[in-house]
């Protein structure tokens, strides 16, 4: 283990999402292996669905009230900043630098944002020089990042679900770079259950629009991944989302047009489909086709889905990557610290 030393897990966050999630298997999996980990929220926004689930896994966490409180939490001991999402980059470094802790930031989102989002976007680019390392979660990102290493991400290892449902299934926020209303469009002729699981700012625009479709809110997953068959991703930026991968680990195809780090996970017609140039004809198609295939032909993809994510993507095959990450950073800012080998 790091003897002695803090490792904090920096986000700003108001909802639950990908990178959330991210942080919440990596704190599971850094407790498991004896390291001195917490979830540090750059502001407290009151109840929040990531508090609930570290309390559920006695994962420790704290809300601070201003980036003062940041600096002073870092000078009580040996520690390590890791941040996640570009205002907790911003701030993170800031306050690392000033009082000579390593940071390491994690970069999610390939979406460049617009309006406000978009400059701190920016700043947040432009200011990942003053990082230990840095770290994307696909190569598209890295590609914007280029001192980066790309790290996929990853989620817990779990069994194959033994029964999978029928529905088609888009799983996320309701927004536009998530594009739910491309899933609306290509499952509107499908004689199948369509399910939209999420929140967001198009919900009424899909319940008045799309009748079709069967729309459950902001829900827990881990109670509905049994209803679903194909999982469906229709977004116009991306990452590596752990939707993906959670359906995958749990034996479920995925669907997706060619975005962010997908095309890396989805072996083309093994365990899932990507679609070209974002053409909705070819992605309804796809549909069809999955629907029409005999019920060895889904269990074999969903028996690859499972192997591929289990192999490459669980938190035991990536999570020591991103641990040795964390070791070169700190070796290298405090040589005098003996990290013992684990």
């Amino acid at each position: 283990m790091f003897e002695g030393i803090r490792i904090y897990q920096l986000v700003d966050s108001r909802s639950y999402g990908g990178i959330e999630s991210h942080i919440l298997n990596l704190s599971k999996w850094l407790k498991r292996n004896n390291l001195n980990s917490e979830v540090v929220f750059l502001r407290d926004y009151g109840a929040h669905p990531l508090k609930q689930e570290l309390d559920r896994a006695s994962l420790r966490y704290r809300s601070l009230n201003n980036s003062f409180q940041l600096v002073s939490l870092l000078k009580e001991s040996p520690s390590l900043l890791c941040t996640h999402g570009y205002k907790a980059g911003i701030i993170g470094r800031l306050a690392a630098l000033s009082c000579k802790r390593p940071v390491i930031s994690t970069f999610h989102s390939g979406d460049p944002g617009k309006g406000r989002v978009k400059l701190y976007s920016l700043i947040d680019r432009y200011s990942a020089f003053l990082c230990d390392a840095l770290i994307s979660v696909s190569h598209q990102i890295a590609e914007e990042i280029p001192e980066s290493t790309t790290i996929a991400n990853f989620v817990p290892q779990l069994p194959m679900l033994p029964e999978r449902g029928k529905a088609i299934a888009f799983v996320g926020r309701l927004s536009e770079e998530k594009d739910p209303i491309s899933f609306a469009k290509t499952t509107q002729t499908i004689d199948a259950p369509c399910h939209v699981y999420g929140d967001g700012p198009l919900y009424n625009t899909l319940q008045d629009q799309y009748p079709h479709l069967t729309l459950f809110g902001h829900v827990e997953m881990r109670d509905y991944w049994k209803d679903i068959g194909l999982l469906c991703i229709t977004s116009r930026f991306e990452g590596l989302p752990l939707v993906a991968l959670e359906a995958m680990i749990r034996g479920i195809p995925v669907l997706s047009f060619a975005i962010g780090g997908l095309p890396d996970l989805i072996k083309d017609s093994e365990n899932g489909w990507i679609i070209q140039n974002r053409d909705e004809d070819l992605f309804n198609k796809a549909i069809c086709h999955w629907l029409a295939l005999p019920a060895t032909a889904k269990a074999s993809l969903s028996i690859s889905a499972h192997h591929h994510a289990q192999k490459h993507y669980s938190d035991e095959s990536v999570c020591p990557q991103i641990l040795s990450i964390y070791e070169n950073a700190l070796a290298a800012r405090c040589p005098q610290n003996s990290l013992a080998k684990r």
